[in-house]
């Protein structure tokens, strides 16, 4: 019984190593979440009162200073009317441009399902920036735009050193309970 507690001091100092160097901790997942501005032109489905909402979760956070295509673990695109999610769509491009501290500053996000289109651009024209939702078949003009565009945030997901913060406190009830019961 003695050992125990000496493996949960082990374990114990291993997590307080990985807060002393977060290098070492795993790249987190990050969510970015996209909020449009209501549409300025729009034809039946669609109305000036929806926009484009979407939601990319990506294996790690873009770096600064990054100019490229990206494949998201998971998204969900809105348009008002419609919705496409990587459980179900036909083809989807994502580039992104980011800033110097990581923020996105650029991007063309295109996503298809059949005849169902979603694109959200900002590529520094003024002539292309702005949202762009299709749906129905081709040569019916079911469509809705706008060249103003949105704002990209990041999702909270939760602090590693609050995470690694809760195991080292659990870790230190497990000893202090093997102790007390060794004692």
């Amino acid at each position: 019984m003695k050992a125990l507690p000496k493996i949960l001091l082990a374990l114990t100092a291993v997590a307080a190593f990985s807060l002393a160097h977060p290098a070492s901790v795993h790249a987190v997942p990050t969510t970015y979440h996209y909020t449009g501005n209501p549409f300025t032109f729009a034809v039946s489905p669609y109305t000036t009162s929806d926009f484009v909402t979407a939601m990319i979760t990506l294996a790690s956070p873009l770096a600064p200073n990054f100019s490229g295509h990206v494949t998201p673990t998971a998204f969900a695109l809105f348009d008002g009317v419609q919705t496409i999610t990587n459980l179900h769509f036909s083809s989807a491009d994502f580039f992104f441009r980011t800033g110097p501290k990581g923020q996105i500053t650029g991007w063309d996000v295109f996503v298809t399902r059949f005849f169902r289109t979603i694109e959200i651009v900002k590529l520094g024209d003024p002539l292309v920036d702005g949202d762009l939702a299709e749906t129905g078949p081709i040569g019916e003009e079911h469509f809705a735009s706008n060249s103003n565009p949105g704002t990209w945030s990041v999702a909270d997901t939760g602090s590693t050193l609050s995470l690694m913060t809760l195991t080292l406190m659990a870790l230190g009830l497990a000893a202090r309970r093997f102790k007390r019961a060794a004692a």
